[in-house]
């Protein structure tokens, strides 16, 4: 008969050879506030409370190390005494994940020193905006697609967004989240590897200004999401009120969601563009753009995208991402004979000034066909070749997709001579 160790041991080992087979997945949740009672708003707002006092009584240790994660109570600064102060709420695994997560921080800040980066050290919080709920079944559970429970809180907490998680899921852990005076439950879970089952794709990205993406199939998206006047009003509201009191920390709050709410549609966008273009294509080539001289040119357009943030989903969660070399020509090159000509910014069709060529065709489309040569050149690999109606089809399939997403418009250019929308 094995001890119980080595059954924990042999428990470890098993899971992490089938994680190893499984790819992570993470679904942001939200509770809904409007079914809490006033004992759980009490207890979740205590919660983050004692959860800072304990962050910041580690970093108050001589030897974070030895930190004894057994504690049940901590001294906490009052203006310039100390008072000492219960941890009623926090259980002893949120306490462990706590304290853990302060070692995790600083081994991080070892790592980056030791590569040359300049560090600092870790700084006291005045508020703690998550908590680690490392077990699953313990520290909290799903009771079905609306109800989750959190140790310690006697209500049931409903939570919008738990029908996302497939059943088949393995649910590993949880992060409880408090942001803008809202609750997120961010919930880890590892699922089967999905293979892509279409033959090996390839397509090329240009990124611009006016069109934020041009596809080589043709299709340019754009969008924008510009900023509400509401987060100036409530800058100005807040700059008038007198600091940390009651009416200044609810305007902060406000101003808070004001602007979580402009990134949330941002990463929204992001998210399910790369998404579609990374079920669909197995290569992805694109340009190694500079955003930053991007910004001081035109600052407010690239602030009401997020075209660096697609450029770095893609980099890490394409299949095979192909960077492109800043320098490649890709808008004076002919996309039909190589032919290099200058191109000023202001003409939005390439005309080739080869007699034997005369190609004439959109300005980004042509970019974007240049970018996805290149990108299987670099690899040796070969296209390959779809009949016109495959890809009018597959064309059309993914303008709609794209004009489903809110504030996105789509449209496809097809290369006929003439351009003619297809959507």
């Amino acid at each position: 008969m094995i001890s119980k160790n080595e059954a924990i041991k042999a428990s470890i080992k098993a899971t992490k050879a089938k994680r190893k087979t499984q790819t992570c997945r993470v679904y942001e949740t939200k509770i809904d506030q409007s079914y809490l009672n006033h004992a759980s708003k009490e207890y979740l707002n205590r919660l983050f409370l004692e959860a800072k006092w304990l962050y910041n009584h580690v970093l108050s240790q001589e030897n974070v190390f030895k930190m004894d994660d057994k504690i049940h109570e901590v001294p906490v600064k009052v203006k310039d005494a100390f008072e000492i102060r219960e941890l009623n709420c926090l259980s002893s695994q949120m306490r462990q994940s706590i304290i853990s997560r302060v070692y995790d921080n600083i081994r991080g800040l070892s790592e980056r020193k030791k590569k040359g980066y300049k560090v600092g050290k870790l700084k006291y919080k005045s508020e703690l905006q998550s908590i680690p709920l490392k077990q699953f079944g313990n520290t909290f559970k799903i009771l079905n697609t609306k109800y989750v429970t959190i140790q310690g809180l006697k209500q049931k907490l409903k939570v919008i967004g738990l029908k996302q998680i497939p059943e088949y899921a393995d649910i590993a852990n949880a992060t409880l989240i408090h942001k803008s005076g809202n609750y997120y439950l961010s919930i880890t879970t590892y699922q089967e590897k999905i293979k892509p089952v279409s033959p090996i794709q390839s397509i090329g990205i240009d990124f611009g200004i006016s069109k934020q993406l041009t596809l080589s199939n043709s299709i340019s998206i754009q969008y924008s999401i510009p900023i509400s006047p509401k987060p100036r009003k409530l800058a100005r509201k807040l700059s008038k009120q007198e600091p940390h009191s009651k009416n200044w920390n609810k305007t902060r709050i406000k101003l808070n969601k004001e602007y979580v709410k402009s990134t949330n549609i941002k990463t929204d966008i992001k998210n399910k563009v790369v998404s579609h273009l990374k079920n669909k294509y197995e290569i992805i080539c694109f340009q190694d753009e500079n955003i930053k001289a991007w910004q001081r040119i035109w600052g407010r357009k690239i602030l009401f995208t997020s075209i660096g943030g697609i450029i770095s989903a893609l980099k890490q969660n394409a299949h095979t991402p192909i960077e492109i070399h800043r320098m490649y020509p890709s808008t004076k090159t002919c996309s039909k004979c190589g032919n290099i000509q200058n191109i000023a910014l202001d003409e939005r069709v390439y005309v080739c000034k080869n007699p034997h060529c005369n190609n004439i065709i959109d300005r980004d489309h042509n970019s974007a066909i240049n970018l996805d040569n290149e990108g299987l050149k670099k690899i040796d690999t070969e296209r390959i070749e779809s009949t016109p109606v495959e890809i009018e089809t597959s064309t059309l399939i993914s303008v709609k997709y794209f004009n489903s997403i809110p504030h996105i418009k789509a449209s496809s250019v097809y290369e006929s001579g003439s351009f003619t929308a297809l959507a």
